[in-house]
């Protein structure tokens, strides 16, 4: 039989592409459209993002509101931290206005007085008069990309900081190419979070406008991978996953920060969100998601098993040809937030003192625990002192028509956290089923009673099922860990001994406790708070459908019946109906009818689509019907319709 094929092939360039891709994604334009139209009436008129309510007005045919712009100039000019979101949403209105005019003309000259003045780096002189945060994975690109973009506007104009624009391409361009190399070869230490809203906006930003062809080409790449990621982990468009940082917005509400790239790239889910970056760049940009990925995204009728390696841990650095010495290696550290590992704690208090920048002031702390711990104990005990860290996660999801499953297993377990989401259990966008150990009452802090862990978990998922182990020590304000379980958001909500079960539509959740756990009322009045009250805790929930059931009686009744032991809140040995025996504890290893399984996989990404080794720099995706091929050394993308 003969096959075929239909190759384009995209060599450090980003326009030839788009005419296949509009043809591919049907329905895209209409959907740009929609969202425009949406936006530009109910999208956030704040000073941080009203920018991006600008873009859509520009983008559906409507006059800019010159107030709202008055607003965001105004917001940059303060140097507020988080300024370079609405920057970066300015810079694309300029570009747009070179290409069809659009700005009022009084209105210029402010606007080009607050790019040329704006702080595009922690190496210029002029000291901040407030906090910036300049260190993230999601910050580092959108200083730099926006100093890319500023320094082609105005090549020849000398900036406040005494630089040309032409050095300020030369200086962004040198810290874009490591931080686009390490998302490509690393995945995003900021995994599968709300930031990705972000990173759209930048990647887009960069594929639309930078005039280095290398760059277009990485950005296109590394946005590829974005959208693989969001394709392989959403649950009929909400972003259901584990997650390297989330907030109670994006858990509670039903609708995640992503929600508005994912309804915009492969049309499920929804626009119902007034802060939107991502999807406005998108929806006013010339990026389109491969095919290929966009059929994956919405294939929920086939099961699903995907496994993630994403970030580094700092002992393994010199693999991949990292120092601790470096000045320019120092990013990498601070995107993943490791700023105090006894490994790069010298280097982050040299580039700290160097440049004042200060994600930590009390390095010197740091570094006399760990010599007390090398006194006492002869080595270091414990490198992980670090909350914000977002060291090496190995990523499982499991999504089927009727539910998803995702863990980070054995992450950081016994560290302090902040937003990191370990496990959750998706049946709708708001029928969802995850553990914590909660932090502040104040939901705006991180980490708070529904969002991030004050003392991370050992957790492990092995198909339908995910064990998580806490541990609380002495001297933590909340000594209890408890599950988000929202019994309104079910169709039917049971309760047995130490299990509670939910059903919604035809998936099926069952939740178990070693501690006996109570339905409690949360803050909001919400009947969703299942709370065991003691410091030492295994969980285990165990997913099902009526496909595989045939009722959710009968899934109640194998679970019930199942023998399930935890004498000492620190292990468990479950006879899964599903999984079969499976053992684990907080100190000892996971096995499945007595066999060890491995919790740390080699492989970038591991699934039905592709198998890619970490660090690789060819990531190849298809699905019998296309083929993506991505190849970052040669910087060549290549799309195969079979």
């Amino acid at each position: 039989m003969n096959t075929r094929k239909h190759i384009i092939i995209l060599l450090f360039s980003a326009v030839s592409f788009i005419g296949l891709a509009e043809t591919s994604n049907d329905g895209y334009r209409q959907r740009q459209e929609q969202f425009l139209r949406s936006y530009a009436q109910q999208g956030d008129t704040s000073g941080l993002y009203g920018i991006f309510r600008q873009l859509s007005r520009v983008g559906a045919g409507l006059p800019l509101e010159e107030a709202q712009l008055h607003k965001v100039l105004a917001t940059i000019r303060s140097n507020r931290d988080c300024n370079d979101f609405a920057l970066n949403g300015l810079l694309r209105l300029v570009y747009l206005d070179r290409e069809k005019p659009c700005i009022p003309q009084p209105l210029k000259p402010a606007i080009e007085e607050r790019i040329l003045d704006f702080k595009y780096w922690w190496d210029d002189q002029r000291r901040d008069t407030t906090y910036r945060c300049y260190h993230t994975e999601n910050h580092q690109a959108l200083y730099h990309t926006a100093e890319l973009l500023a320094g082609q506007l105005y090549p020849a104009r000398r900036f406040a900081d005494g630089h040309t624009g032409k050095w300020h391409i030369k200086h962004a361009l040198t810290l874009l190419r490591p931080w686009l190399e390490y998302r490509f070869r690393f995945g995003f230490s900021e995994w599968l979070s709300t930031y990705y809203d972000a990173e759209t906006l930048v990647l887009a930003n960069l594929y639309d406008y930078a005039r280095d062809k290398r760059i277009r080409t990485q950005a296109h790449m590394v946005l590829d991978l974005l959208c693989f990621d969001l394709a392989l982990n959403n649950y009929h468009g909400y972003l259901g996953s584990t997650s390297g940082r989330t907030y109670v917005s994006s858990l509670l509400s039903g609708s995640h920060n992503t929600s508005p790239v994912v309804k915009l790239l492969f049309g499920v889910g929804s626009f119902d969100r007034n802060e939107s970056m991502g999807a406005v760049a998108l929806s006013t940009g010339s990026y389109r998601c491969p095919q290929v990925i966009a059929d994956i995204a919405t294939d929920y009728t086939r099961p699903l098993l995907n496994r993630q390696r994403v970030s580094l841990n700092v002992e393994d650095a010199p693999q991949y040809g990292l120092t601790y010495t470096r000045e320019e290696d120092c990013p990498l550290f601070w995107g993943m937030q490791e700023f105090i590992h006894p490994l790069s704690i010298n280097l982050s208090k040299a580039v700290s003192h160097k440049y004042d920048v200060w994600p930590y002031r009390n390095y010197d702390d740091y570094i006399e625990q760990y010599n007390r711990q090398i006194e006492q104990h002869g080595r270091l005990v414990d490198m992980h002192l670090d909350r914000f860290a977002l060291s090496e996660a190995q990523i499982t999801t499991l999504r089927t028509r009727d539910y998803m499953l995702s863990c980070a297993s054995d992450y950081r377990p016994g560290a302090p956290g902040y937003q990191q989401h370990i496990w959750q259990a998706t049946l709708s966008d708001h029928a969802l089923v995850y553990t914590n150990h909660p932090g502040s009452c104040d939901l705006r802090r991180s980490p708070n009673y529904w969002a991030g862990n004050e003392i991370l978990p050992r957790a492990a998922m092995q198909g339908q099922v995910v064990v998580c182990i806490y541990q609380i020590p002495e001297g933590q304000a909340n000594r209890f860990s408890h599950a988000y379980f929202p019994v309104s958001a079910f169709d039917e909500v049971l309760t047995s001994g130490h299990w509670t079960f939910g059903r919604k539509g035809d998936g099926y959740v069952a939740l178990w406790s070693s501690l006996k756990h109570e339905l409690r009322s949360d803050c909001r009045g919400e009947r969703c708070d299942l709370v065991a009250d003691g410091p030492q805790c295994v969980w285990v929930c165990e997913v099902g459908s009526e496909s595989q059931w045939g009722s959710f009686d009968r899934f109640v009744q194998a679970i019930t019946q199942a023998d399930i032991q935890s004498s000492d809140h620190r292990s468990v040995c479950y006879h899964s109906p599903s999984e079969g025996s499976l053992n684990f504890g907080w100190d000892t290893p996971l096995t499945v009818d007595r066999q060890p399984q491995s919790l740390r996989g080699t492989y970038r990404y591991d699934n039905p689509y592709c198998q890619a080794p970490f660090a690789s720099t060819e990531i190849v995706i298809g699905n019998g019907k296309h083929r993506l091929i991505l190849n970052y050394e040669k910087g060549s993308i290549e799309e195969v319709n079979l």
